[in-house]
């Protein structure tokens, strides 16, 4: 595989956080500075984890953000330099494959100048 063709790579970045509105502050924020070309918010979730020696359960909201390799790195910084979590889960997953029009159109949004 190619540099440029890594750099197209789609990629789904996916995080969790405390709630709907610090899900939208980050979904905002990635997506106006051209991280992400989209971010779902998925409210309802609730995570069970041990933390400091306790069995915590908590509701989360998740968020998948919609990006091309290239802006990973620095999509990942964002999601980390503004999450509340001590240690958020910041994760990234590469498709196999994508619709060339949807692929198309995230290229497009991660690739023009920011609105910011």
């Amino acid at each position: 595989m190619t540099d440029d063709v890594a750099e197209e790579s789609i990629v789904f970045i996916y995080t969790t956080t405390p709630s709907v509105e610090v899900a939208r502050q980050l979904a905002k924020a990635i997506v106006a500075a051209r991280l992400a070309a989209c971010a779902n918010m998925l409210p309802g979730m609730e995570a069970i984890y041990e933390w400091d020696g306790a069995l915590q359960q908590e509701a989360e909201v998740a968020v998948l953000f919609k990006t091309r390799a290239a802006c990973v790195a620095a999509a990942m910084d964002m999601i980390a330099a503004n999450h509340p979590y001590d240690t958020p889960a910041i994760t990234a997953f590469t498709a196999t494959d994508a619709a060339p029009d949807f692929a198309a159109w995230i290229m497009a949004q991660t690739t023009r100048q920011s609105s910011s």
